[in-house]
């Protein structure tokens, strides 16, 4: 292989820092979209226990447009950081061929990022874990409050849990974007030369998922003005969609393999002509 096909140093660091800075905002993206129902939640809650004295459409009301403005900054947050993805993204569909020399360097500095992806995922999870307990908390009011009183204090509870959530997949979203860069450079996991052949094709079906499901979510949740229930549709819709991946994963890998034995029958038909 000639070394005018080969990827230089420069442009791996042009990527890969174009990457770190779309890691924050998207991160940052996720996480509003996840603390957008709080402030709804909090008020229903705080009205209905009657410790607010509104009424509880204007408390909707106040929720609803609190939702709106971080939807609104988190959609400008995703905006701002597709803009970084744009830079070198070609390497994330196609081969990436390094010298030798190149992928040292990159593969000594995905060891020294590994022991900060690792912190990361551990404030990661551990925020998942505690996120549980606003929710198991519940049960300590079982015995003191009636069940609907119960149902609006959960409410309240919820919010808590989307805010340790919130924290949780910042962290999470940020470093797998930053981990997944050298992957796409060194074509390890997720990124070999098999799984980079259908990639793109998976990101436009989800562009169109996710704008739907958005659709989905906001049209029910006005209709119905069940906002303290309608996130659920969030949780639901991200195992769905994982679902989803893997079929399509799954396909492509056949799909690659059939590709792979087509050209080796080919290329073995050629050969037996050429003698």
């Amino acid at each position: 292989m000639s070394n005018e096909n080969y990827i230089s140093y420069s442009a791996t660091q042009d990527f890969l820092s174009a990457r770190r800075r779309s890691s924050t905002l998207i991160a940052s993206g996720v996480m509003l979209c996840i603390f957008s129902p709080i402030v709804l939640l909090i008020l229903i809650s705080l009205t209905r226990l009657d410790i607010l004295t509104w009424s509880i459409n204007f408390a909707t009301g106040i929720g609803v447009i609190v939702l709106l403005a971080f939807i609104a900054a988190a959609v400008a947050l995703f905006i701002a950081g597709n803009r970084w993805l744009k830079v070198h993204e070609n390497y994330e569909y196609e081969d990436c061929n390094l010298s030798n020399n190149v992928r040292e360097k990159i593969i000594k500095e995905n060891k020294v990022y590994e022991n900060q992806h690792m912190i990361f995922k551990i404030i990661g999870i551990t925020f998942c874990i505690l996120s549980a307990i606003p929710l198991m908390s519940g049960a300590l009011f079982v015995d003191a409050l009636a069940s609907s009183r119960l149902d609006d204090l959960m409410t309240g509870f919820s919010s808590a849990t989307l805010l340790l959530v919130g924290i949780d997949v910042f962290f999470l979203v940020k470093t797998n974007i930053i981990h997944d860069s050298f992957n796409i450079i060194l074509q390890l996991d997720d990124y070999t030369s098999e799984k980079k052949a259908g990639k793109k094709l998976i990101e436009k079906y989800a562009t169109i998922y996710w704008m739907t499901i958005s659709f989905v979510y906001l049209a029910y949740s006005f209709m119905s003005n069940n906002w303290n229930q309608s996130w659920i549709i969030w949780p639901l819709a991200g195992i769905a969609y994982e679902i989803f991946e893997a079929v399509m994963s799954l396909k492509r890998k056949k799909q690659f393999q059939n590709d792979s034995s087509i050209k080796r029958h080919l290329c073995s038909e050629n050969d037996s002509a050429t003698l």
